[in-house]
């Protein structure tokens, strides 16, 4: 056995979309000078130099304000990226990633067989749960064997369908069995979505109420759905010195304006994500500091293939063929972000098509595929969108008036976030605006997303194809070869899959000046911050 101490890119060049956003329409402005990412574009920044001298403070509570509350904690079964955002702070998992590392988290090392089947993890002996139990191999068994357990309905399953078996050797030695050699296995295993839970928390009355299960720097004190969930520091965290705050206190306002108000005024120290028209204001705001400029949400108009007439790939084809998706990220983004031409991923991302598949709108031919699929006058449809997301309710608009063109009469349906989850899940729509983050490892988001069985593929799109491209560069080692097969998956995708591609945005987050230890991983990762301290 060689030891595994991984210091590897994730996703073999992911980290390369650090320079990518603002990639479409007028970039955001920048005061002169400001680089401060060894190199990086000035429209790119994720950390500040320029930290206060001596060691960072203890105590102190940083308040966050995001757009929506998490309708499901539960890290094994969360879609939402703000859940992300909250249990990344709750939660850890055998190995955690940082720009592009793998590192131990709750195994303080492993080992890999040659052959590439076989993952031996020892635990850290200091790593509690915060119910005051230890971290154990069982812990660790019981968590993976519950994602993988259908009634979980866990959405990322089948990314773990190629683990064969999972065995406790000792309280603290955990040994992973696969089927087949995994390239991604790692990275999977560093997601929040592969955490390790309090099996008695979980068993006991379940991870989405007002207790936690996790271990990590901070644990749950309450919850007020829709309106705040303050986290206290974790006293017994395995990595000595941290966190640094004595908690974190997250409020959630869907309301573009007043989010933008509270970090102008200091009623909020950390403004994650305002909306896009907000962003230059705030950047040249010089109370305040920003981070950011690349992007991980990919966004997508959803087409519920398990229906008429979005069954016929000629249909699909049509309304890729009218959308013209850069008007898409002016109008909804303020062009912070880039145009996606192509599939899922953006053209710098490890396995992407480089070059794209659609360019400006081609009418003509997009009537003449409707015409030849038995809807030359067009037809009604329903598109589906969160009343309370701006950028999607204008992405819908934008998208409404281009179908539009093609003969598609769009009725705009907005409701409420919690409505949005039901309906797609039991596939009753016709059309959704949505988006996905992007993940460590391609892998991730095309099980989940695109193959038949995937939590997150609404409307049950199916492509055998596809499929076997997806599952074979999970197991190709070569890197260039897999790269090969997901561009092959990214070219099907765009062609005849299930969702149209519309852009990639450019995130920023926006602090107080003393506001201190924010390092930026647009992988995404949001385990950073627990080295975030105040200079107060």
């Amino acid at each position: 056995m060689r030891t595994r101490f991984l210091t590897t890119l994730l996703a073999l060049g992911v980290v390369s979309t650090l320079a990518a956003g603002c990639g479409g329409g007028e970039p955001p402005s920048n005061d002169a000078g400001e680089n401060t990412n060894n190199g990086l574009s000035s429209n790119v920044r994720l950390e500040d130099e320029a930290q206060p001298a001596g060691s960072p403070k203890s105590g102190g509570r940083l308040r966050i304000m995001i757009r929506l509350d998490a309708n499901e904690l539960d890290p094994h079964k969360m879609s939402e990226t703000s859940a992300f955002v909250i249990n990344e702070q709750i939660y850890e998992s055998l190995v955690q990633s940082y720009r592009g590392e793998i590192k131990p988290a709750i195994a303080e090392s492993w080992q890999q067989s040659a052959e590439g089947l076989k993952l031996t993890f020892t635990l850290r002996d200091n790593a509690y749960f915060h119910s005051g139990r230890k971290v154990t191999a069982a812990d660790v068994k019981y968590s993976i064997e519950r994602i993988k357990n259908p009634e979980t309905r866990a959405p990322r399953a089948r990314s773990y369908e190629g683990i064969a078996t999972v065995e406790a050797r000792d309280e603290r030695t955990v040994e992973i069995t696969l089927a087949k050699p995994n390239a991604a296995i790692l990275t999977l295993l560093s997601t929040a979505a592969s955490s390790i839970v309090d099996r008695t928390v979980a068993e006991a009355g379940g991870l989405n109420g007002t207790v936690d299960g996790g271990s990590g720097p901070f644990k749950l004190a309450s919850r007020v759905a829709g309106q705040a969930i303050k986290l206290d520091k974790h006293d017994k965290y395995w990595e000595q010195g941290v966190p640094y705050l004595d908690g974190v206190d997250f409020t959630f306002n869907p309301d573009d304006n007043a989010r933008a108000a509270a970090i102008r005024s200091g009623t909020v120290d950390f403004l994650w994500r305002p909306a896009p028209e907000f962003i230059d204001a705030l950047k040249r705001d010089e109370k305040l500091k920003w981070y950011g400029g690349s992007g991980s949400l990919s966004l997508h108009l959803r087409l519920n293939t398990s229906k008429a007439p979005y069954d016929n790939p000629k249909v699909r084809q049509a309304i890729f063929l009218a959308l013209d998706r850069q008007e898409i990220l002016n109008v909804a983004n303020s062009g912070f972000g880039t145009a996606l031409n192509a599939g899922y991923l953006p053209p710098d991302r490890f396995g992407a098509l480089t070059e794209p598949v659609y360019g400006k709108p081609d009418i003509e031919k997009a009537k003449a595929l409707l015409a030849e699929a038995g809807l030359p006058n067009g037809f009604e449809a329903k598109l589906m969108v969160i009343a309370t997301s701006a950028f999607q309710v204008r992405s819908a608009e934008v998208e409404q008036q281009q179908l539009a063109k093609i003969g598609i009469k769009v009725t705009i349906e907005s409701v409420e976030s919690t409505i949005a989850d039901t309906k797609t899940k039991s596939a009753d729509f016709d059309m959704y605006q949505s988006g996905f983050g992007l993940t460590y490892d391609p892998d991730e988001r095309f099980t989940a997303s695109f193959l038949k069985g995937g939590g997150l593929n609404y409307g049950g799109w199916s492509d055998p194809e596809y499929e076997n491209l997806v599952v074979q560069a999970r197991s190709e080692m070569d890197k260039g070869k897999r790269a090969a097969l997901y561009q092959q998956a990214e070219k099907i995708l765009a062609e005849r899959g299930p969702v149209a591609m519309t852009f990639l945005n450019a995130d920023f987050d926006v602090l107080q000046k003393d506001v201190m230890g924010y390092r930026g991983d647009p992988t995404p990762t949001y385990r950073f911050y627990k080295n975030i301290w105040l200079d107060r």
